[in-house]
């Protein structure tokens, strides 16, 4: 069988150059000592167990038990997740496969610029359900950096830990306990990949979209910008009609995913965690305030529109289970055909429109189990 021919949008990543410059610019983490480091292990591990216990209590949703759960230094993060990206590329016809085919040197700096992208987002990431490295998926703690952040906010350290494992198990039951979830997750990355157009993709192409995009911005003449136009901005004139669709299905997907993870901690946080509301307050001013080269890094690498995913998803799920409680909010899992549009997480009186009331809310008492759910 011949390799992939390659996918026009991705770029060969040589993934050896990649984990070898994760490594050199990773920084250590903490000071710990190796009996120290040996009881956050085990620490994180008791609380990641009792987390997924919680979150079932509090949504109803019954997690698949055959992810794995780690405990990883920030090194080992980023191993897994260069194995999910390869992994991932390799499904989407982007990887040659062949054995002992050659590495280019554009393989090469890309995969220095994939590992210095790796080893900053290794110092941030406090947990993380990674879904591509495996069929099952797998829950990942990163200990240096949650040790790190308890001790810079002085929080209190099992509560803390506790409380981020509840986000992270979350996140699980998300991707395990509905059935369709995961598939439709790499369906809408797949369809994102494979409607590129390759004229459009092009370093060429993208050239003329930012000067379509100037030209436009220089036609009123009296200095004003000139009124918008289909086409003209960037992202437009680099992506086909069906991409900018799948861009607008997982960015919705997300900010779904991430501001229930948001809620769920909250909630379960209030009758399992004392301290809660200190937590919050604490951590959110963390993620208000960072560093210059922090606002830089998360610009650049569209961090800033992860930290608003988090508030509008978490405005929509609070919107919904204060209205319909969390039975009613769980009909969101139960087909694809049931998560909200972008609009709808602006406007989460549509989607209860739309889901909950025109389908009708059978009962308040019993929520919906996704597992027999049909896609």
């Amino acid at each position: 069988m011949a390799p992939p021919a390659g996918n026009p949008m991705l770029p060969s990543v040589d993934w050896q150059t990649a984990a070898s410059c994760s490594r050199a610019f990773s920084r250590g983490g903490p000071r710990i000592t190796p009996e120290g480091a040996l009881d956050v292990v085990a620490d994180l591990h008791r609380h990641a167990r009792t987390a997924i216990d919680l979150v079932t209590d509090y949504t109803g949703l019954v997690p698949a038990a055959t992810a794995p759960i780690d405990v990883v230094d920030r090194v080992r993060w980023s191993q897994v997740n260069i194995a999910g990206f390869r992994r991932l590329l390799i499904e989407l016809g982007a990887e040659n496969t062949a054995p002992n085919a050659p590495v280019t040197a554009a393989a090469k700096v890309t995969g220095v610029q994939t590992g210095a992208v790796l080893a900053f987002l290794s110092s941030r990431v406090l947990g993380q359900f990674e879904t591509f490295s495996s069929d099952t998926g797998r829950l990942l703690f990163v200990a240096p950096n949650i040790v790190e952040v308890e001790r810079r906010l002085r929080l209190p350290s099992r509560e803390f830990r506790l409380w981020i494992a509840v986000h992270e198990a979350a996140h699980l039951t998300q991707f395990t306990a509905v059935p369709w979830m995961r598939e439709h997750f790499h369906q809408l990355i797949h369809t994102f990949f494979d409607a590129a157009e390759p004229d459009r993709s092009s370093a060429a192409g993208l050239a003329r979209a930012v000067r379509r995009a100037l030209a436009s911005a220089r036609e009123d003449e009296n200095g004003e910008p000139a009124p918008e136009t289909p086409g003209t901005d960037v992202m437009s004139a680099v992506t086909s009609p069906e991409q900018r669709e799948a861009i607008s299905q997982i960015q919705a997907l997300m900010t779904l995913l991430e501001g229930h993870a948001e809620s769920v901690m909250d909630g379960v946080g209030r009758t399992a965690i004392d301290h809660v509301a200190l937590l919050r307050r604490r951590f959110d001013r963390r993620r208000a305030n960072p560093t210059t080269l922090q606002k830089f890094v998360r610009q650049l690498l569209g961090l800033d529109a992860k930290m608003r995913q988090y508030a509008a998803g978490r405005r929509f799920v609070d919107h919904v289970v204060a209205a319909h409680g969390v039975t009613g909010f769980n009909r969101v899992w139960e087909r694809p055909a049931n998560l909200p549009t972008e609009t709808e997480i602006d406007r989460p009186e549509l989607w209860i429109a739309r889901v909950v009331q025109q389908q009708g809310l059978q009962g308040q008492g019993t929520a919906p189990n996704p597992g027999t759910a049909h896609g």
